[in-house]
């Protein structure tokens, strides 16, 4: 019979404690984007608000639809075909997600300064309007086919679990009424799945939100690099107004998936087998190849090749010690920092357990904000609480420019949301009556934790672990605005190298950065794997 939830005041202190770590700088943005931000706002920042802010939405969409495009095609193929080379789909398809966009983007930023020819034959044949209207378009085009070729995947993994499992009972229904397969698709499949199109989506576009690297390599300037440019201009209160109006386009975009969701919901019958398979003849096998390695090829394989080409044709002038010392920050800072997050949502996760209430939920709910704030707003926020505690007495080793605190601290806020996902689910498929009638015994909340609830959920701790690694491990937009001087990451060095029309040298950190990313994947292979 379950206990009554005691109240250990200090104990569930502790477990408010993430909680408040991740709103710390959106308070201290609202504080600093309420105050007057001076001639710079009204001078240089303002007039450029409006082409911040279309940028970014006109990005987003773009990223977002083609994102779509590519991985929703590619989930139907490996989930309701049979064909050739299928099972190497399954997983080749989550490759990209190990290929950080501004790596992929080093690999085509040569391609896009070869276009010269080409924009000369334009002028000479259609004029100079065309000229600058191919210019101005052919930027946007390589920046919105890297981004969707490297976050199609989010699109691919929500999609892919309902064809194959919540869509099977009436996708076998259908078939079994004549339905063909493209109206079984268009009139089954494609209504349950709108919901996890609308979540794929939202991550796409939030991702798309928070990019640095690939904007600034091609030119663009959405509202992210906006923020930046204010902040190292020095121009603190109108970087902190930009992060505002960041963060409100990124809730009215979480805002629009949750309604969406809420209006659609389909119950999953638990018992449902898979979806068998059609075999498909030589035109579905050649449709199913066309589609998958339709966003494989330039979001993995073409990277991949030209950056591999190029380590190899600059194998004499690698420097191997500035590689390894990236490396090894690189390794230090993402091992710390899963430590420190996993230590977090252990505490969220598994207190909401012990210590029973509904502010504990809100608790928990406030940890996965993280994910959502703008990693500008994230990075602007962190350091204006740093700077002012190295400001006071006792305080200087948190400098910016003496330690990793800002860095770890951002780390912890963006990505606590990572590690707290698994280990939620994992405890809400754990029955409390275990809990409780530890409790019932007479062990302590403590107790009944250590012994009874986290150990069945080490799985899913460790899996949160390691998805917070790699994503701290290929982080870039915060790693270049907090990290110490002369502090170099696998992420900012292969930025900077790029920067300098380097693309050789660039190309083995890069490469170093996509070899422990895919590690990273090899767990959540198996965890997707349908059958």
């Amino acid at each position: 019979m379950p206990t009554r939830p005691i109240h250990f005041l200090p104990a569930k202190a502790l477990v408010w404690l993430p909680a408040v770590v991740v709103l710390l700088p959106v308070a201290v943005v609202l504080l600093r984007a309420l105050m007057p931000a001076g001639e710079a706002w009204q001078e240089l920042v303002w007039p450029r608000l409006g082409g911040h802010v279309w940028q970014s939405l006109a990005l987003v969409a773009s990223v977002t639809a083609l994102a779509i495009l590519f991985g929703l095609p590619a989930a139907w193929q490996v989930s309701v075909n049979d064909f050739p080379g299928r099972k190497i789909f399954e997983w080749a398809l989550l490759l990209p997600l190990a290929m950080p966009g501004f790596v992929a983007a080093v690999a085509y930023i040569d391609l896009s300064e070869g276009l010269v020819p080409f924009y000369v034959w334009v002028r000479q044949r259609f004029g100079i309007d065309a000229f600058l209207m191919v210019q101005k378009v052919s930027p946007w085009v390589f920046a919105v086919g890297i981004l969707a070729s490297t976050l199609f995947p989010y699109a691919y993994l929500t999609c892919r679990a309902v064809f194959a499992r919540e869509a099977a009972a009436p996708l076998e229904a259908a078939r079994m009424l004549g339905a063909t397969p493209l109206r079984g698709f268009m009139q089954v499949a494609m209504p349950m799945a709108r919901p996890a199109i609308a979540a794929g989506a939202s991550l796409v576009a939030m991702e798309t939100m928070n990019d640095y690297g690939v904007v600034t390599a091609f030119g663009l300037t959405p509202l992210t690099p906006g923020i930046f440019r204010a902040w190292g201009e020095g121009h603190a209160g109108a970087a902190m107004r930009l992060a505002l109006v960041l963060m409100v386009l990124v809730l009215l975009l979480v805002g629009a998936e949750r309604w969406q969701r809420g209006r659609r919901r389909f119950a999953a019958d638990p018992s449902t087998q898979p979806l068998s398979r059609r075999h498909c003849g030589p035109g579905g096998v050649l449709l199913a190849w066309s589609l998958c390695l339709l966003p494989l090829l330039p979001g993995f394989l073409i990277p991949g090749w030209r950056m591999g080409r190029w380590a190899v044709q600059s194998f004499e002038r690698i420097d191997w010690s500035g590689n390894l010392v990236a490396t090894l920050h690189s390794v230090g800072l993402a091992a710390a920092a899963a430590l420190f997050i996993t230590l977090g949502a252990v505490v969220l996760v598994a207190g909401r357990r012990a210590f029973s209430g509904g502010g504990l939920l809100l608790a928990q709910r406030i940890g996965l904000l993280g994910y959502v704030l703008p990693s500008a707003l994230v990075a602007v926020g962190v350091a204006a609480v740093v700077s002012w505690l190295a400001a006071r007495p006792g305080f200087a080793g948190v400098a910016l420019s003496a330690s990793v605190f800002g860095l770890l601290l951002a780390y912890f806020i963006r990505f606590l949301a990572v590690a707290i996902q698994p280990g939620a689910a994992a405890l809400e498929r754990v029955s409390g009556t275990l809990h409780h009638a530890a409790r019932t015994l007479g062990a302590g909340p403590l107790q009944a934790l250590a012994t009874i609830d986290l150990p069945l959920i080490r799985p899913a701790i460790v899996t949160g672990a390691i998805l917070a690694f790699v994503d701290v491990f290929k982080e870039l937009t915060l790693t270049l605005v907090l990290r110490p001087f002369d502090f170099e990451t696998l992420a900012t060095r292969t930025y900077r190298l790029a920067a300098e029309s380097r693309m050789p040298e660039a190309s083995v950190p890069g490469l170093l950065m996509v070899l422990v990313c895919l590690a990273g994947l090899i767990p959540l292979t198996r965890m997707i794997r349908i059958r």
